[in-house]
């Protein structure tokens, strides 16, 4: 599911990183709160094929939504815009 479009090679690798449901799983319990992780089953996110992100962007931005399940069974969706740069920027915090 990745964008032969993206402009830069940063960019296009990111996106094909979170297409991989390891990884993603992986970076979403790494970074999202502990309460919001403890609310989340062991099985992998499912990538959508959704993107909130107009096409005028699509070029620069790159975002997923992963579906995933919850400990009590239920559906969940996570919308992930990940900030990334090819080189340090002390300026994003």
């Amino acid at each position: 599911m990745t964008d032969t479009k993206l402009p830069h090679p940063h960019d296009h690798f990111m996106k094909e990183l979170l297409s991989h449901p390891e990884t993603p799983g992986s970076l979403l319990r790494e970074r999202l709160p502990k309460a919001v992780v403890e609310c989340l089953s062991a099985k992998p996110p499912k990538l959508t094929s959704s993107s909130f992100v107009g096409e005028a962007l699509s070029e620069h931005l790159s975002d997923r939504l992963f579906e995933v399940e919850t400990t009590n069974s239920k559906t969940a969706f996570l919308y992930v815009l990940v900030e990334h740069k090819s080189t340090p920027d002390h300026k994003v915090g």
